[in-house]
């Protein structure tokens, strides 16, 4: 008798495979606002109704909650996010809006984040206060606090 093993590659994720929860994972990347390019990364997990952003320091630490956003909708070629980023305590946060992208072949899961202070993102404006141009690297590490909730109650 012979026996038949067949090893399946891991293919990217398509359009069409393109969940909400595509979201969750590490997310590393640069990052533009006033004082020029910042690296950032960031383990995304479920929180409340939503997905939280824990901050990852550069030893591989996790800081506190950086980004909130709501459960997300599915397009057609993306998956999109709104909420706020708060990078550093009293700090007005930024309202934003996350668009995480299929893969390429050969490439990885891809994330946008833009956002805007003063409590309103305005999607067609030229430029924005804060961008951020995120790759998925792994799964999360950190874990969201249990006492926050995916999107402030105002």
């Amino acid at each position: 008798m012979i026996a038949l093993c067949v090893v399946v590659a891991a293919s990217p994720l398509t359009a069409a495979e393109l969940t909400t929860a595509s979201i969750v994972g590490r997310w590393q990347g640069p990052s533009w606002a006033g004082e020029g390019e910042v690296p950032l990364t960031l383990d995304i997990v479920a929180c409340g109704q939503g997905w939280c952003g824990v901050r990852v320091a550069a030893n591989d630490t996790c800081g506190g909650t950086a980004l909130k956003v709501n459960a997300g909708i599915v397009e057609e070629n993306n998956a999109q996010f709104e909420g706020t980023l708060e990078l550093a305590a009293g700090t007005e946060p930024y309202t934003v809006h996350a668009t995480v992208f299929p893969q390429e072949p050969d490439a990885k899961l891809t994330m946008q984040i833009t956002g805007d202070t003063g409590g309103q993102y305005r999607a067609y404006r030229r430029s924005f206060p804060f961008e951020a141009q995120l790759a998925r690297i792994k799964d999360p590490v950190c874990h969201a606090p249990q006492t926050v909730s995916s999107l402030d109650r105002r």
